[in-house]
């Protein structure tokens, strides 16, 4: 489909319009699928200029670009080769029917039964070698069909493995960023479109390390990332921004919105008490402190981040446990 859809708009196939198409109709990234669909559902030839443009805001920018590139470009080169098979096999093609219709006219101007017998022996070896060349190409697309199908499936194992902190299984810095400059983006070309950003750190958190150790470090990071996870919805983002800092990103929401969230963050993490395994022993509470901005025309990602993180210091000035907006 992703070289059809390329030979039917005319498309050079590059391997940044490959990797996007194919990100597209694999249904590998989202935000990919809803732009592209704009366009697919409503009938809109796609151009070289819209392709770069969508795969810059979505795919270059971010942190498995050169993994994806590379990967592309091994699956271009494997679509090229199936393109090169099916040309090539055109000939043959050819041939046997030019060979059909050939024995039609000898049959048509003689029937004898000795033009009958060499007839049907020059078809069926003309077929038995058709024959063999329609399964020799089937192997050869099957097994090139099975390699796109694997390069796939390590595309988006890398993707994950690139955009995702191996400690708790959240979306990293450089992932978030890489949506923070899209949102930005959006909203630079959609005036009515609005967002929010919470820049989120846990209290504390060395005395958790210091007293208990890095295990019970790790413990409250994970928990911290399932509690956020679990309180954003649709196309909203929370990440793991660096060591015990976090970010989410709410999507449509303005600073009212964003106060309410963060609101019901900290007070949910707020009623968590770790305990001891085995004994049940209490050993600590669990609290954090909050900034957030809601994004204003001609913000930039450092522009708004600082907002927040300056919201985020007033927060732990002001007591901890809390949450500040940036005005």
């Amino acid at each position: 489909m992703t070289w059809k859809a390329l030979e039917d708009n005319a498309v050079t196939a590059t391997p940044e319009h490959y990797a996007l198409l194919f990100a597209y109709f694999s249904r590998s990234n989202t935000e990919v699928t809803n732009r592209l669909d704009e366009y697919m559902n409503g009938g809109k030839a796609l151009s070289a200029e819209l392709l770069s443009a969508i795969h810059k805001d979505y795919l270059a920018e971010s942190a498995e670009a050169d993994v994806v590139r590379s990967g592309s470009n091994e699956i271009v080169q494997v679509a090229q080769q199936m393109v090169d098979e099916v040309s090539a096999s055109q000939g043959p093609r050819a041939a046997y029917g030019d060979a059909l219709e050939h024995w039609a006219s000898q049959l048509n101007e003689r029937t004898t039964v000795q033009d009958l017998l060499k007839a049907m022996t020059a078809l069926s070896l003309e077929t038995r070698k058709a024959s063999e060349r329609n399964r020799a190409l089937e192997q050869k697309l099957s097994a090139s069909t099975q390699r796109i199908c694997k390069l796939q499936q390590t595309l988006v194992e890398v993707k994950q493995e690139v955009t995702t902190c191996p400690l708790t299984g959240i979306p990293n810095r450089k992932a978030f960023e890489a949506k923070l400059r899209r949102a930005i983006a959006q909203a630079k070309s959609d005036l009515s479109s609005r967002f929010c950003l919470l820049m989120l750190d846990v209290d504390h958190f060395k005395r958790f390390n210091d007293t208990y150790g890095h295990r019970t470090g790790d413990h409250v990071l994970r928990l911290v990332a399932r509690l956020l996870s679990d309180n954003i919805k649709g196309k909203d983002t929370a990440a793991r921004y660096g060591g015990e800092e976090f970010a989410i990103l709410l999507e449509g929401a303005d600073l009212r919105a964003g106060m309410a969230v963060a609101s019901g963050i900290c007070e949910r993490i707020g009623n968590q008490r770790l305990v001891k395994r085995g004994t049940g022993e209490q050993i600590g509470q669990i609290t954090m402190s909050i900034g957030v901005a809601e994004h204003r025309l001609g913000d930039t990602g450092s522009s708004i981040v600082e907002r927040a993180d300056n919201a985020l210091y007033e927060a732990k000035r002001t007591g901890r446990s809390r949450v500040c907006a940036h005005a």
